[in-house]
C-alpha cells in the first residue's frame, strides 16, 4: 500500500473514531434527559431538558477537541456511562446511593491522578511554620472566648458536634456499615456528615463528649488552614502589586495571616462556638486560584499545545473537585462556586474578544467540557435530591422565614464586619488595583464574592457564618497592603496591624462608637439564667424516658424546644446520640413553616411539654405559626392544651422569659393532631397577604 493511500485510510479510521465517539456524547446526554424527566415525573422539563443537554453537548464539545489517540477510549467509558445512565432505576433511593458511590470513587480517583501529576502541591515551610502559629493563635482566641462568655452550644453551633459525637459512638462499636451509610445518605442532605468525619475519628480516639477535644479539631483541622489559605491569597495579590517573591516568604504570609485574623474577628468566633463552616474557605481561596491559573494557561502564546491542553485539563480537575468539596462541606458555598464560575468565564470571554486570532479555542472547549462533566458527576447525589423532591430545594420560598427588613440587616453586617475594616478593605482595594500590573486575580476574588453576596441575598438574609462567602475578598484586600508595606517598612506595618487589632480584638471595640468595630468578633456576655438553665437539665434528666416523652414549645434564643435537647453539654455525661429513634426520651418540634410544615404529629407522644411564655419566636412570625399556634393554645387551654394541664413547675429565663411545665391528661389522637394540622393550615392561609408583602 502507498503511503498516500496508507494516510488516507489511517484518516478515514480516525475520522470514523471520532464520528462514533460524538455519535455515544449525544447518546450520553438523551440517556440524561430521560432520566431526569423520569425522576422528576416530568414536573420540571425544562431542567431535564437542561440537564440532559449539558452533559451531551460537554461530551460531543471533548470528543470533538481531544486528540485522536484518545478517541477511542473516550467512546468506551461515554458509552458505559449512556448504558448506566439508560438501565438506571428512576426510584430515587437506589438512585441516589448510586450517585453518592461515583461522586466519592470520582473525588478519590481525581485526587489520586492529580497527586501522582504533580497537580496537587506540598505545604511549602512558610504555610507550615503559619499554620503552627495561627493553631497556637486560633487556640487561644478560642478558651478566652468560651471562658469569657461561658458560652453555650445551640442550635447550629451544636449540630457538627453532636454529629461527631454519633460518628464517634459508631467508630466505637466498629459499625463501620453504618458510618458509611450515614456518609453516603447526608452527601444529599444540606448537613453532609462530611465536615464531622475526622473530628468525629478524633473524638473516637480520646473522649468523645469532650468540647476541648471537638473545638482542638476543628481549629486544626479547619480554623488553621482557612487562616492560611486567606493569607496566601492576600500575599498572592501583594505580589501582583509588586511584593517580590524572595522577600521574606514567611515573614509576609504571617503578617497577611495576622491581618486576616484582626480583620475577621467575627470568622473566628463562629469557629470559636464550634461551627466548622470555616474550612470552606481553603476550598474556596483555591477555587480562586485555580481559575486564575487557567486562565494564565489560555493566555499564552501559540505553541506546546499537548503539553497546555494536558495542564488544563489538571486544573479544570482540581477546580471541579473544589467545587465539590466546598458544597459537600456546607452547601451554601455552592454561592461561591455560582462566584468563581460567573467571573472565570468573564476573564475567559474578555481573553477571547481581546485576541481572537491567537486564542486558544481548542483547550479552553477541553477545559470547560471536562470541568463541566467531572461536575456533573461530583454534584449528582444533591442533582438527584433536587430533580426528585423540586419543591423541598426551593430555597428562595423555603427560607424566606429568614428574611430581614434591610434596615436590621445593615446594622447586623456592622456588627459582624465593622465600618473601620470595611473603609480599610476599600482603601486597600483602590491600591492593590492602582498599583498592580495584573489584575486579574484581584478581579476574580472581588468579583466572586460580589455574585455570591448577590445570589444569596436573592434567597434569604445571611447570618454570621454566612460571611463566609466574603471573607477572601475582606481578609485580603487589608492583608495584602500590609504585605507590601511590611516588605519595605516592617515597624509601620506592624504598628497599623496593631492598630487594626486594637480596634476590632480588644476591648476597645466596644466602646467605639455603633458600627464602627466588629463587636460581634469579641465574646458576647454570659446568660444570666445558666444556673435556671442547670436547674432545667437536671429536672429534664429527672423524668424524660422514652415512654414519658418531654418536648418544647418555643424557638427563641433565650428558650427554644431545641435548646431543651442541648442542656446535656452543661454536664456531659452521657451521649446525645440514640441508635433508634425510639429510644429518644425527646421529640423534636417544628419550627419554620416553609422548612418542616405543620406541628409534629408525635406530639401526641409527648408527656410533658414545657412553653415559652410569652410565646417564643425567632424569624418573621408569620412563617412560625407551627410553634405559634400550638403554644397559644397549650397557654390558653384550648385545643390540644385541653389535654395538659399546668404543674406549677416554671423556669425563669432571660429577657423576662419563662419555661412553662404542662402535663398531659388525656391522650392526644390522631384526630386531635389533624386538627391542629388543621388550625395551623387555616392561621397560614389568613396570613396569606402579609406573607405576599
Amino acid at each position: 500500500m502507498s503511503a498516500p493511500a496508507f494516510a488516507m485510510r489511517g484518516a478515514q479510521a480516525a475520522a470514523s473514531r471520532r464520528a462514533f465517539a460524538l455519535a455515544t456524547s449525544l447518546a450520553f446526554g438523551l440517556a440524561v434527559w430521560l432520566l431526569a424527566d423520569r425522576l422528576a415525573h416530568s414536573a420540571e422539563p425544562v431542567a431535564a431538558a437542561a440537564l440532559g443537554a449539558l452533559a451531551g453537548l460537554a461530551a460531543a464539545a471533548l470528543a470533538a477537541v481531544l486528540p485522536d489517540t484518545r478517541t477511542t477510549g473516550f467512546s468506551a467509558v461515554v458509552a458505559l456511562a449512556a448504558l448506566s445512565v439508560g438501565l438506571a432505576p428512576a426510584d430515587p433511593d437506589p438512585l441516589a446511593l448510586a450517585a453518592e458511590v461515583a461522586a466519592l470513587v470520582l473525588a478519590g480517583a481525581t485526587a489520586a491522578w492529580l497527586v501522582h501529576r504533580g497537580g496537587l502541591a506540598a505545604p511549602r515551610p512558610a504555610a507550615i511554620t503559619v499554620a503552627a502559629l495561627a493553631i497556637a493563635a486560633l487556640g487561644a482566641y478560642g478558651a478566652i472566648y468560651i471562658a469569657v462568655s461561658r458560652d453555650l452550644m445551640f442550635a447550629d453551633f451544636i449540630r457538627y458536634r453532636e454529629v461527631s459525637i454519633t460518628i464517634a459512638s459508631i467508630a466505637r462499636a466498629g459499625r463501620w456499615f453504618e458510618m458509611i451509610g450515614g456518609l453516603l445518605r447526608s452527601m444529599q442532605d444540606d448537613y453532609s456528615w462530611a465536615p464531622a468525619l475526622i473530628p468525629g475519628f478524633v473524638l473516637a480516639a480520646t473522649a468523645p463528649l469532650s468540647r476541648f477535644v471537638y473545638q482542638a479539631s476543628l481549629v486544626v483541622l479547619y480554623g488553621a488552614p482557612a487562616l492560611v489559605a486567606l493569607a496566601t491569597l492576600a500575599c498572592d495579590l501583594a505580589r501582583r502589586a509588586g511584593l517580590r517573591r524572595d522577600s521574606a516568604p514567611t515573614a509576609a504570609l504571617a503578617l497577611a495571616a495576622a491581618a486576616a485574623f484582626a480583620a475577621f474577628p467575627t470568622g473566628l468566633a463562629v469557629l470559636a462556638r464550634g461551627m466548622p463552616d470555616i474550612g470552606g474557605l481553603v476550598f474556596y481561596v483555591a477555587a480562586l486560584r485555580l481559575a486564575e491559573r487557567l486562565v494564565r494557561l489560555l493566555a499564552l502564546p501559540p505553541g506546546h499545545d499537548e503539553r497546555v491542553g494536558a495542564r488544563v485539563c489538571r486544573v479544570a480537575a482540581a477546580l471541579a473537585l473544589c467545587v465539590f468539596a466546598m458544597i459537600l462541606l456546607r452547601r451554601w458555598y455552592a454561592f461561591a462556586a455560582l462566584g468563581v464560575a460567573v467571573m472565570l468565564a468573564a476573564e475567559v470571554v474578555a481573553l477571547a474578544l481581546d485576541r481572537p486570532r491567537a486564542f486558544r479555542w481548542r483547550e479552553t472547549i477541553m477545559a470547560a467540557s471536562f470541568g463541566a462533566l467531572a461536575a456533573l458527576v461530583l454534584l449528582s447525589p444533591m442533582i438527584v435530591a433536587w430533580l426528585a423532591d423540586p419543591a423541598a430545594h426551593d430555597y428562595a420560598t423555603v427560607y424566606a422565614a429568614y428574611r430581614k427588613p434591610n434596615g436590621v440587616f445593615a446594622a447586623e453586617l456592622l456588627d459582624w464586619c465593622g465600618s473601620a475594616v470595611l473603609f480599610a478593605a476599600v482603601a486597600g482595594g483602590a491600591l492593590l488595583l492602582t498599583r498592580s500590573r495584573d489584575r486579574r486575580l484581584l478581579r476574580l476574588t472581588v468579583g466572586a464574592a460580589a455574585v455570591a453576596a448577590v445570589a444569596f441575598l436573592r434567597v434569604q438574609t445571611p447570618y454570621i457564618h454566612h460571611l463566609y462567602l466574603v471573607a477572601p475578598a475582606l481578609t485580603a484586600l487589608v492583608g495584602a497592603p500590609l504585605a507590601l508595606l511590611g516588605a519595605r517598612r516592617p515597624l509601620v506595618a506592624c504598628a497599623a496591624l496593631a492598630a487594626l487589632a486594637a480596634v476590632t480584638l480588644t476591648p476597645l471595640s466596644a466602646w467605639a462608637p455603633a458600627g464602627l468595630s466588629p463587636i460581634d468578633g469579641l465574646p458576647h456576655r454570659p446568660r444570666a439564667d445558666l444556673a435556671e438553665l442547670e436547674r432545667l437539665r437536671t429536672w429534664i434528666d429527672a423524668r424524660a424516658r422514652p415512654d414519658h416523652r418531654i418536648c418544647g414549645l418555643g424557638s427563641s434564643y433565650a428558650f427554644s424546644g431545641q435548646m431543651m435537647e442541648e442542656l446535656w453539654q452543661l454536664e456531659p455525661a452521657r451521649s446525645p446520640f440514640y441508635p433508634e429513634a425510639s429510644e429518644r426520651p425527646t421529640v423534636t418540634m417544628s419550627d419554620v413553616d416553609t422548612v418542616e410544615g405543620a406541628p409534629s404529629p408525635e406530639f401526641r407522644t409527648c408527656a410533658i411539654v414545657v412553653v415559652g411564655d410569652p410565646v417564643q419566636t425567632h424569624l418573621d412570625p408569620a412563617y412560625q405559626q407551627t410553634v405559634i399556634v400550638p403554644s397559644l393554645e397549650m397557654l390558653e387551654g384550648v385545643g390540644i392544651g385541653a389535654h395538659y394541664r399546668r404543674t406549677g413547675e416554671v423556669f425563669h429565663l432571660e429577657y423576662g422569659v419563662e419555661a412553662v411545665v404542662f402535663e398531659q391528661i388525656a391522650p392526644l389522637t390522631d384526630a386531635d393532631m389533624a386538627a391542629l394540622a388543621d388550625r395551623w393550615r387555616i392561621a397560614r392561609e389568613g396570613l396569606r397577604g402579609e406573607l405576599a408583602r
